[in-house]
């Protein structure tokens, strides 16, 4: 039974991926990455391959945020946003004061930057390319997604470059998928978890 369920679930997932991106216009995913003119792009140093955000994921972290939090104060950033549709659901779903995303690859970049603009036309989604590993946030609530973009070590650099900020303005990063959860854990213990998808929300 327990099988057939998360066979259910993964179905389930994937078929809403599939009617959003229908429904939103959304042209390429990494399905079509794989075979089209954009199939030279190979993920670079401590990035981890590209791969589908389960989008109901990024609802379940928005929900399971902590009833004092009000989000509409807080500027959602997809760090590693790949190719932008994490943050096109976040702009049409979530409400949040701001909305941004960044990534190593410039490729994934200029695929997110079509796939934005063939989705929402006219939009205020700012798009860039950085490094984590040096990135420094500016001085703002941040509701930070990652959907493990990255290994422990550029982790780990980021927290330690962004700490002082993440604290002061008491932001969480809202992480789908558990690998580097123990990376995590060496600056904030405050954190809820749902196991079953793998999903926490770490608050500063």
């Amino acid at each position: 039974m327990k099988k057939n369920n998360n066979l259910f679930t993964i179905f389930f997932n994937n078929f809403y991926n599939y009617l959003f991106k229908k429904k939103n216009n959304i042209l390429i995913d990494k399905s079509e990455i794989k075979n089209e003119k954009y199939s030279h792009i190979k993920s670079i140093n401590h990035s981890t391959a590209l791969y589908t955000v389960w989008l109901l994921n990024l609802k379940r972290l928005h929900d399971l945020i902590k009833k004092n939090i009000n989000l509409e104060n807080y500027h959602f950033v997809d760090v590693g946003c790949g190719i932008g549709i994490p943050l096109i659901y976040a702009y049409k779903n979530l409400n949040f004061k701001s909305y941004s995303g960044f990534d190593l690859i410039s490729d994934y970049i200029f695929i997110a930057k079509k796939n934005i603009s063939h989705s929402l036309g006219s939009h205020s989604i700012n798009l860039f390319e950085a490094d984590a590993a040096d990135f420094i946030l500016e001085n703002k609530s941040y509701f930070i997604f990652m959907y493990n973009p990255f290994d422990e070590i550029i982790m780990e650099k980021f927290l330690k470059n962004n700490y002082k900020r993440l604290i002061k303005n008491n932001s969480v990063i809202a992480y789908s998928n558990f690998n580097q959860l123990k990376i995590i854990r060496k600056f904030t213990k405050n954190i809820q978890e749902i196991k079953k998808y793998k999903l926490a929300c770490c608050y500063f």
